[in-house]
């Protein structure tokens, strides 16, 4: 029997066990009028600065949960971020590879990554590698589109990802995770954590390795992450948090056709936090987190024929956040200052490019969530930051959300935001310019979300443009950074979220795009048009799973000339679509059998022009929770 016979017969399996057991649903359990909402109230403290539930926010915010990352076994986070609306992930090749996210068509250093709400974004060269975070002991992932400058500070000109690890509750508990599939994949994981009403704990492993497809295309990756805390009054509580994540990877060609059978990188984060939230009076809550996080690169390649041997990039930053909320009647309001200091080094084999180079940035801000009458809120942010190499930045916002009946909620809002030069485009050796100033944004939205009476399904449809002015490009005629780029994106998300029978859900979402940059032409890697859907929850007691079928249309990128192999021509990456399929059995207790099928049609695609992403994998596993 063919592979492809195989994986066709899997999914109509896959498809009339979750038909027949939605008919069986059907009849002994009839739709009733739910208790709560089915979608809108997973919690963000992302859009805000403080929890709400997502409703309660006339922001565009997509809360990626716990529940989520089990029922699709995935390893990563990107697996997940590529199903979120308005989001574009692109992958240099299979696991491992250097990873980045698009969010609503700007850059991909134009997203500020957090981790429970400290920044990861590099000094260095801006942007984050999305390769490296995994789902273990995770409780959610909060997206925010949109501009946040206004809160956040730098970067935050497309939009926030919030990665909030998970507190043990309730005594002693677990969990062990084990699997395998093919080109060598396996993967292990464990939890464990203990909780009183006054301390929590827990501490969780991680690794991963993949043998890859193509030679030198291995992959190891870990991570070892603690969290505890001690809690006292009404919802005060001093936590800290410690993450070591560390990826070894081969790359097995820098172009295509070019083999670089020794050409090898490791990659190191560390992040340690102390967050504070102390409840002072029934009107006032305090927040402070201080915290270090600490970035090193080695890279490797003793035949590379430039000279570029090897390199040794460790870029560090230091952090401190103040943030007061007051509960003033109808008024939410939030005060408070940020103070940072970026550090890099960089070494090659032509000497020390960078040596300590350090950046010192001082934030204030204030926001008002004012709930101005039963159906209409306002929400509104300013934010003051300052340092010495590129000056100050000021940064504003206002959103409204206005309930026009029971069901519909009309939403728009205007904002700013800017991303500072990182340190490698200021003083680099080559390239670097210390007179370049910050990337600035103007970004306007509007949108609906209509939620029929009952709470089981929830439908948005959210139009957006940013323009963005100063973007930093190299200037082959000054052979330096220069702030000559601009860019213009107009774009709009519909999302459709469907409860059935309180056991079952569906996500489908669909995302246009419409880029030009100076040039006039699109801006590279962005799809025009972007789908996904998804599927979802339990069947009985027994039986849980996941389907998602995406598809991306066609987009520019580069790729080497043929006629001439020192320079790059604009090249169209064809359109292509996957199906990602995981179910788990409940064999004994606590104890379940999972497997999963990834790329189940064997689809042959390319995110970048030149990298294949991976074929088709079988993965089967067992996972303890005690």
């Amino acid at each position: 029997m063919s592979h492809r016979t195989t994986t066709i017969g899997l999914v109509a399996l896959f498809t009339a066990f979750f038909g027949g057991s939605m008919v069986m649903a059907q009849q002994v359990n009839p739709l009733q009028p739910p208790t709560k909402k089915d979608f809108g109230s997973e919690i963000t403290v992302t859009a805000t600065g403080v929890e709400n539930e997502v409703d309660e926010v006339p922001v565009a915010t997509t809360v990626i949960t716990r529940k989520q990352m089990d029922d699709s076994q995935s390893a990563t986070v990107t697996d997940l971020l590529r199903r979120v609306p308005g989001l574009f992930v692109v992958q240099s090749g299979s696991e491992g590879s250097l990873t980045s996210t698009f969010t609503r068509g700007t850059n991909s250093n134009h997203t500020l990554v957090l981790f429970e709400g400290v920044r990861l974004n590099s000094p260095y060269f801006g942007g984050y590698d999305w390769s490296l975070p995994t789902t273990t002991a995770l409780e959610r992932v909060e997206v925010a589109r949109g501009p946040y400058s206004a809160l956040w500070g730098s970067d935050a000109i497309g939009g926030v990802i919030n990665m909030i690890p998970q507190r043990r509750s309730g005594g002693f508990g677990g969990r062990l995770f084990a699997e395998g599939g093919q080109d060598g994949w396996q993967r292990y994981e464990v939890t464990a954590g203990f909780a009183t009403s006054h301390f929590d704990i827990q501490a969780s492993g991680y690794r991963r390795s993949s043998d890859g497809q193509l030679e030198n295309n291995d992959v190891t990756g870990q991570q070892g992450l603690l969290t505890t805390g001690f809690s006292w009054g009404k919802d005060s509580r001093i936590g800290f948090v410690y993450q070591d994540l560390q990826s070894e990877i081969g790359i097995p060609f820098v172009t295509p056709g070019t083999p670089t059978p020794n050409r090898r990188q490791d990659t190191a984060q560390k992040l340690m936090a102390i967050p504070i939230r102390w409840t002072l009076a029934n009107w006032w809550k305090l927040e402070v987190v201080t915290s270090r996080t600490e970035r090193e690169i080695d890279f490797s390649d003793p035949d590379d024929p430039w000279g570029y041997t090897y390199s040794t990039t460790q870029a560090d930053t230091d952090q401190a956040r103040l943030a007061n909320h007051h509960t003033l009647g109808r008024h939410t309001i939030s005060w408070g200052g940020e103070w940072r200091e970026d550090k890099v080094t960089d070494v090659n084999p032509f000497g020390t490019a960078l040596d300590d180079v350090k950046e010192q940035t001082v934030g204030a801000f204030a926001q008002d969530n004012w709930q101005v009458s039963k159906k209409f809120r306002l929400l509104f942010g300013v934010r003051w930051d300052d340092t010495d190499s590129w000056g100050s930045r000021t940064s504003a916002r206002l959103d409204f959300g206005w309930r026009l009946a029971d069901t519909f909620e009309l939403r728009g809002g205007y904002g700013q935001g800017y991303r500072a030069p990182a340190l490698g485009e200021l003083y680099a050796p080559f390239g670097g310019n210390p007179d370049l100033t910050p990337e600035d944004s103007n970004s306007g939205e509007l949108g609906v979300v209509y939620t029929p009476l009952g709470g089981h399904s929830r439908w948005q449809l959210n139009v957006f443009t940013t323009d963005i002015d100063n973007l930093i490009e190299y200037d082959y005629a000054t052979t330096q950074n220069q702030n000559i780029g601009n860019a213009k994106i107009n774009g709009a998300e519909f999302v459709w979220e469907q409860g059935a029978f309180e056991v079952l859900r569906w996500y489908f979402q669909a995302t246009y795009l419409h880029t030009e940059g100076d040039d006039g032409d699109s801006l590279l890697r962005r799809p025009q048009y972007s789908l996904a859907w998804t599927m979802n929850g339990d069947i009985g007691d027994d039986w849980s799973g996941d389907t998602t079928i995406r598809w991306v249309s066609s987009r520019d990128d580069i790729a080497l000339d043929e006629l001439d192999p020192q320079s790059y021509v604009r090249v169209e990456n064809d359109s292509y679509y996957t199906v990602d399929i995981s179910v788990a059995w409940k064999a004994w207790n606590t104890l379940a059998v999972t497997g999963r099928v990834l790329n189940v049609f064997d689809e042959s695609y390319q995110e970048v022009v030149g990298y294949p992403a991976s074929g088709r994998r079988f993965v089967v596993g067992l996972r303890w929770d005690y």
